[in-house]
């Protein structure tokens, strides 16, 4: 007599089913986890910027900032950031800001934006505090500070005025500037000192920093040569330099007639100047032009500021 198949055929079933109820459950969890993360139809992808330039279209929440002075360069730079919750320490090597003052075209490196020392860039600072609030004499040694760097100068100002750096930050909108316990250890970033500049220029051309650092000493007090960074470009007109004690950080900010650079380095000055060449060379302001000029056209439509950041 044979034996019946039906219950091997029904386990057969029972396994085969389980398969594909197992199969079912793996391609349904793929498509939520794909769901989850694709964007969204409001995101969208950044295009390509020319090579060695890297284009952004801005931080968009700015576009919805409006404490600004004019419809200016300025403006610009006061909206295309917001505070953040705290002053971020720079690590990099290297930083630099550059903004044309015709039409608002920005250079940047990436990391533009976070606090790296301020060295004797901090006098400026302490030199519009004091314009504002010291007397007569004291409007003097700042203006004197300015162009030989006097660190002597820097200790008694701030020492009769702490908060002139903190209290700049905030009048200017410098979100990655304070001061510590010492002028020397404030703390700024190349993208303040630019907007703190063109401030200066946006209020009167001939401001007095303005003036003052068009007047430099070739030698500052303490020895050193004023010759570096951002000064070797062409078309500057005044320069700021700093540098520390050991000589291992150095930076500098400049103008001219039609633009404001600022740059800092961990290294020599040599470094510094080599930075600037490289960076703000004739080929990556045309580079930076072109991505600008597009970019600023597609966001007319989109409402979004522009903006051309330098990839380190």
């Amino acid at each position: 007599m044979c034996k019946s198949n039906a219950p091997r055929a029904t386990n057969s079933w029972l396994k085969f089913v389980a398969v594909l109820m197992v199969i079912a459950i793996a391609m349904v969890g793929t498509w939520i986890a794909a769901r989850a993360t694709a964007p969204s139809a409001g995101e969208s992808t950044a295009a390509s910027a020319p090579e060695g330039v890297q284009g952004t279209r801005g931080d968009q929440e700015a576009a919805a900032t409006s404490d600004s002075l004019s419809k200016s360069v300025l403006e610009r730079l006061r909206v295309a950031a917001n505070e953040p919750d705290e002053v971020v320490i720079d690590q990099a090597r290297s930083q630099l800001t550059y903004i044309r003052l015709s039409d608002g075209m920005h250079l940047g490196t990436s990391n533009e934006k976070f606090a790296r020392p301020a060295l004797s860039l901090s006098k400026l600072y302490i030199a519009d505090y004091v314009l504002d609030e010291g007397n007569n004499e004291e409007k003097y040694e700042a203006l004197r500070m300015i162009s030989t760097s006097d660190d002597d100068v820097a200790e008694d100002l701030f020492a009769e005025y702490p908060e002139s750096i903190d209290e700049v930050a905030d009048k200017y909108g410098l979100y990655a500037t304070e001061s510590g316990n010492y002028w020397g250890n404030s703390l700024t970033s190349t993208y303040d000192v630019v907007k703190f500049v063109a401030a200066l220029k946006d209020e009167d051309s001939t401001h007095p920093i303005l003036v003052a650092m068009s007047q430099p000493d070739e030698i500052a007090a303490d020895g050193y040569e004023q010759d570096f960074g951002t000064a070797v470009m062409s078309n500057v007109i005044g320069t700021k330099w700093g540098w520390s004690n050991n000589r291992q950080v150095h930076s500098s900010v400049s103008f001219g007639e039609n633009f404001i650079v600022a740059a800092s380095v961990n290294g020599s000055a040599r470094d510094l100047t080599r930075l600037v060449r490289n960076q703000v060379s004739g080929t990556k302001l045309k580079e930076a032009t072109t991505w600008f000029l597009d970019s600023r056209e597609a966001a007319e439509t989109s409402a979004v500021p522009t903006e051309t950041v330098i990839t380190d």
